[in-house]
């Protein structure tokens, strides 16, 4: 590691083994390497150790792949070599541990089943995972592990020699049991110059409560990307569009909480994020709030906007007592163009997933994307499952046809507006009608059959 001092005898002889450059064309080289790779590279020789230990080399960070204590240590690594972190980013990171821990769960069922001079008899086991939050902290402190403790006093000190700086924060598809760790508090206490907060499947609720998510919010008002499965509901929704000013990104997903139960944003909720008129890029993940009758409904009310050709706001000819003189304001009269941003018009990437909730059919399709009319992106995942259990009596077949309907459509209008090169191209409209059936999904099957 870069912090160990090598016996002279180790290193190589950097004037005779090495080309003479100068420093900032090997800045420019060790740019290229991961992590890891300036980590070994710094034990090669003194002039390579001491060039790695430039803070410029450390400024977009990428943790991926890493067992939770190698994690931890290149954490601590970075607290003495990245004072100026720009982005980090925290992925498919791990812990061998947490997966396959289980701890014993006592029933009195079973225990009044069983004598007690049997051990173990009365004692059902169960992921470490799966019990309540004060439980498994307990547990991981009866098992010693410290893990999430030092993980939290990392993250705290990097984000804190790096606030100024850090804009964007991303955790991905960790399995580190993350609530056990003090990161809310982190970005809440030294997160205001985020602009991109991105905590997406890490094998939890994400941020599950409401009050966190409207912390995050007063703390960090940078933001312009907001992505995850979190606590929002209309009123976080409008904290955030009041509070972020710059927000351009936003995932909206239906979230669970013990106390709460199955909370989602409305349409109503959904209205007024399209009303302010600067969201770019949306995702609606499983959202009950987009059907054929909810979309056909904000439409409609878009086409009433769209009819008045003008407002009439206060001091405007319109509204003077004596405004029917025209003659007498002909000079001055100039109609006022309305100010107020169409809905739905300034979303340029849409993303659309329906495993749940209510499953979008052709005239759905045809409403959306009269919706959102300067669309560059539009991408849908589902599968038959969606549907067959929404509507009685459905067949593969009838649900190919359909499929066909809806692409036909959707191709026809995407190449209307960008042409049929662009809108043949992939990146304009990704329909992935058969996706795998998701957990949530034969839950909900099961559930149904034993009732």
């Amino acid at each position: 590691m870069m912090d160990v001092d090598l016996p002279p005898s180790s290193y190589l002889h950097a004037s005779t083994s090495l080309p003479e450059m100068p420093e900032n064309i090997w800045l420019d080289v060790f740019g290229y390497l991961s992590l890891e790779e300036k980590f070994r590279v710094a034990g090669t020789c003194r002039q390579w150790h001491r060039i790695l230990a430039d803070p410029s080399l450390y400024t977009h960070i990428s943790l991926e792949n890493m067992e939770f204590d190698t994690l931890v240590l290149c954490m601590k690594q970075l607290c003495r070599l990245a004072p100026r972190i720009r982005s980090l980013s925290i992925a498919n990171c791990f812990s061998a541990f947490i997966s396959k821990t289980t701890v014993p769960v006592q029933t009195p069922a079973i225990m009044h089943h069983f004598p007690q001079h049997q051990p173990g008899m009365h004692s059902l086991y169960s992921k470490i995972t799966s019990l309540t939050l004060p439980r498994r902290r307990e547990e991981y402190r009866k098992l010693g592990f410290t893990l999430h403790h030092d993980f939290s006093l990392a993250l705290a000190d990097l984000m804190e020699q790096s606030q100024e700086s850090m804009k964007r924060l991303e955790f991905k598809d960790n399995f580190l049991d993350l609530e056990m760790t003090e990161l809310v508090f982190s970005i809440v206490r030294y997160g205001r110059r985020l602009e991109h907060l991105v905590y997406d499947g890490n094998r939890d609720g994400g941020f599950v409560a409401p009050e966190v998510v409207s912390a995050i919010t007063a703390a960090c008002p940078n933001i312009k990307s907001f992505q995850g499965q979190h606590a929002i509901s209309d009123t976080v929704l409008r904290r955030m569009m009041t509070g972020w000013e710059d927000l351009r990104a936003i995932t909206l997903a239906p979230y669970q909480s013990a106390t709460l139960g199955t909370k989602e944003v409305s349409m109503e909720g959904l209205w007024s994020l399209l009303e302010c008129g600067k969201v770019e890029s949306l995702e609606l993940l499983d959202l009950n709030c987009i059907s054929n009758d909810n979309v056909r409904t904000m439409m409609q009310r878009v086409k009433q906007l769209q009819a008045t050709s003008f407002e009439r706001v206060a001091g405007s000819p319109l509204s003077h007592p004596f405004a029917h003189h025209h003659s007498y304001f002909a000079s001055s009269y100039t109609p006022v163009e309305p100010t107020r941003p169409v809905p739905g018009a300034s979303v340029r990437h849409l993303t659309i997933t329906k495993y749940t909730s209510s499953p979008l059919t052709l005239p759905g399709f045809g409403a959306l994307l009269k919706l959102f009319p300067n669309l560059e992106s539009f991408k849908l995942k589902t599968n038959f499952f969606t549907y067959d259990h929404q509507y009685h009596g459905l067949t593969l077949d009838i649900y190919e046809a359909e499929i066909a309907m809806v692409e036909q459509m959707v191709c026809t209008e995407m190449s209307d507006r960008w042409g049929p090169v662009r809108a043949a191209s992939k990146s304009c409209w990704q329909g992935e009608w058969h996706v795998p059936v998701t957990e949530e999904q034969q839950l909900r099957a099961g559930i149904m059959r034993s009732a």
